[in-house]
């Protein structure tokens, strides 16, 4: 019983039954038609001319165990003679299959010469035996609706957008002409080029739209893999900063103690001093990577109330005073004589603005300005902070914007390259607008949100 089922699986024997059962089929054929019979007799002769129970028996015999041994094969296999079944469209395959036997039928119908109506006859056999075998393959494999190409995409592009109307337009455009060449044109040679070609235009439809589909699908698998690695290195970065954190607060609370320590010792105060600051700047490095990965994926509270942004900006702005003073720069900050209003939540607001102007402190060149605006435009209200950078600007606007890109650049600096993502990533979450400018060593900060005219004094 296994030598059987595993000679059925054989490519060999799938073969041989295959043109037992086309020799089957044509057979029958003859018997059943004197015209068929009449002109395919000059090239076969006697050949392939059963009696027609005889043939029949044959056919069915033949075609059983070609389904036979589909069903027991492996479904898995991606090699074998009859795996083109496969890769077509099941919608597809049986509207070829009935074209094949519509241009054998109408050829045997009009008396063509015996070569060609020998060849449409093979034809029209392997198409209904691909038909019939894909059938079987797909009720195995219980994947039958799944090879349908037009299904789903009149599921993801319905008749009333664009695209799906107009494959709609072009799928009835085109059957409606294969119909009316049936009727009218077949008989002759123009006639029946025309029809080939429509059923060539209609599986390049077919396929067309089975493109579109692997691109949807290509799309969003890309954009859940995306979301994943997003998730995954927030989820990272939160749980290592959180575990880094416990041992490095009892770090930073021996340093303080070591500080504490009455030793009269030039090189033990130096020392101290540096492990005070390195475990400072770490701490900060943590508690900015937490809430930029936070901020990254909108995992904050946001309360959103209204506030004043010239008053914001105004207490910021004397936080930094000394700053501004000790590194030789002047602060401007220009603003309309009414008041000006945003709703947003003011602890993210003032995180931003923080970010912002510390920014400022550490690159702007020392003895220029830094200039603030505050307006309105039509829709909006905005800040703007400008400043001239310190060294060369080698990166674009959206670099900058970007985690760690300063902390790449200068590993020298105290930065960690997280503040202009984090006020990004925060304006964003509360509804805001966040761009910045590079026009040579000009640097722009731009902060937009939408005006609340209730609140504009």
């Amino acid at each position: 019983m296994i030598s059987v089922s595993r000679a059925l699986r054989s490519s060999w024997v799938k073969a041989a039954v295959f043109l037992l059962g086309g020799g089957g089929a044509l057979s029958a054929v003859r018997a059943l038609s004197q015209g068929y019979n009449y002109y395919t007799g000059k090239v076969l002769g006697n050949y392939l001319h059963w009696d027609l129970a005889v043939s029949l028996a044959i056919f069915f015999f033949a075609v059983g165990l070609l389904c036979l041994s589909i069903w027991t094969s492996d479904g898995n296999r991606k090699t074998g003679l009859f795996r083109l079944w496969q890769k077509i469209d099941f919608s597809l395959l049986v509207l070829l299959s009935l074209c094949t036997l519509v241009l054998c039928v109408s050829d045997a119908q009009y008396y063509r010469n015996a070569v060609r109506l020998l060849s449409l006859s093979f034809l029209a056999y392997a198409a209904g035996v691909a038909l019939l075998a894909a059938t079987v393959a797909h009720l195995r494999d219980k994947t039958l609706t799944k090879t349908m190409v037009w299904l789903p995409f009149y599921r993801l592009h319905p008749f009333n957008k664009p695209i799906g109307f107009l494959m709609s337009v072009l799928l009835a455009g085109n059957l409606l002409y294969l119909f009316i060449i049936y009727f009218t044109q077949l008989g002759s040679r123009l006639g029946v080029a025309v029809f080939v070609f429509a059923m060539f235009t209609l599986a390049a439809l077919t396929y067309f739209c089975s493109f579109l589909l692997s691109l949807s699908s290509s799309y969003e698998k890309a954009n859940e893999e995306k979301i994943q690695a997003e998730r995954f290195k927030a989820e990272l970065i939160t749980n290592v900063s959180h575990d880094i954190r416990t041992p490095l607060t009892s770090i930073c609370n021996y340093v303080d103690l070591l500080q504490t320590l009455p030793i009269d010792n030039a090189a033990y105060v130096e020392y101290a001093g540096v492990l005070a600051r390195k475990t400072a700047r770490m701490k900060r490095l943590i508690d900015d990577l937490m809430e930029a990965s936070k901020a990254g994926t909108g995992n904050l509270p946001v309360t959103l109330q209204r506030i004043d942004l010239i008053e914001i900006t105004g207490q910021i702005a004397g936080d930094f005073e000394e700053a501004f003073a000790g590194n030789r720069l002047t602060f401007l900050c220009r603003q309309t004589e009414e008041q000006v209003f945003v709703t947003t939540d003011s602890g993210h607001l003032r995180r931003v603005m923080e970010n912002i102007f510390a920014n400022a402190v550490k690159y702007t060149l020392p003895d220029t300005r830094v200039l603030a605006d505050i307006g309105r435009t039509e829709g909006a209200v905005f800040f703007s902070l400008k400043n001239i950078s310190q060294t060369p600007l080698d990166l674009t606007a959206e670099t900058l914007t970007r985690q760690f890109i300063r902390g790449d650049r200068t590993r020298h600096t105290e930065g960690s390259g997280l503040g202009l993502y984090i006020a990004k990533s925060l304006t964003e979450l509360t509804g805001g607008q966040f761009s910045l400018r590079v026009t040579g060593d000009l640097f722009e900060v731009l902060i937009q949100f939408a005006k609340d005219d209730i609140a504009i004094g």
